[in-house]
């Protein structure tokens, strides 16, 4: 598990990254009131969204049982 956690970092980093992309590439922020348009995660790729969060979910599960020792 020394190695997973690492790895699935990695895969949440580029599917952050090509969100963020993404979001750039259509217009990003906009100004105005909000900081944030209400569109702007309608570009993402649901895909992309999910396994990035499955992703992101992983690497605490994997970083907390090597913390605890239990990841072999």
């Amino acid at each position: 598990m020394d190695i997973a956690a690492p790895i699935t970092w990695v895969i949440t980093a580029l599917g952050g990254f090509s969100m963020l992309g993404i979001w750039i590439a259509r217009g990003g922020a906009r100004g105005g009131a909000s900081r944030v348009p209400a569109p702007a995660g309608r570009h993402c790729p649901v895909p992309v969204a999910a396994g990035h969060g499955l992703a992101a979910a992983g690497t605490v599960v994997l970083v907390r049982l090597t913390a605890l020792g239990l990841g072999g």
